[in-house]
């Protein structure tokens, strides 16, 4: 009888041995997929908060393919799309955005020299009550009316020295009020 009893012994402790095993390795496959689960969805957020929504007061500027980035914003409730030029001093509005912000010719006295790449241009100054690029609000903001032929209004540095911090990466930049 003891002959009996030992390979049955033995077959029991290998059925719950192999159970075991079995059973270790589905938990394991369902906590590795609940684990996977709760990576992506970390990942979700971080790509959500980046560079999308970089936080309170925060905003983010696009590189277009002609490698500028830009900005459409909201100068005194009207819409302008600047292109960002950190290498100009000021804000530089073009005479059709101004009049669109209710500059009128009377308004603009062009008795200021400008010093472009393209040499000495004329422009008005006229002080904007306020710039807003999604979160970002900056109030009293001086800007040219440039009087030739400028494409394009720029967002210059009267504005850029008054944000907390601007972060420049690949394909975007961040702005902080």
């Amino acid at each position: 009888m003891p002959k009996f009893f030992l390979p049955l012994f033995l077959i029991m402790c290998a059925g719950i041995w192999l159970s075991i095993r079995i059973n270790s390795a589905y938990f394991t496959e369902d906590k590795a997929v609940e684990m996977q689960d709760v990576a992506e969805s970390e990942s979700q957020q971080l790509n959500a908060f980046r560079p999308d929504a970089p936080g309170p007061d925060a905003a983010v500027l696009k590189k277009r393919e002609d490698r500028h980035f830009w900005a459409n914003a909201k100068v005194n409730n009207v819409h302008v799309e600047f292109m960002v030029d950190t290498g100009a001093s000021s804000v530089a509005l073009t005479p059709e955005d101004a009049r669109r912000l209710g500059f009128t010719e009377d308004d603009l006295n062009y008795d200021y020299d400008v010093y472009t790449a393209g040499g000495k241009i004329r422009g008005a100054f006229v002080r904007l009550d306020e710039i807003q690029i999604g979160r970002v609000t900056v109030e009293n903001v001086g800007a040219m009316v440039i009087e030739s032929d400028l494409q394009q209004s720029l967002l210059g540095m009267s504005f850029m020295n008054e944000l907390s911090s601007y972060e420049v990466r690949k394909s975007s930049m961040i702005i902080r009020e």
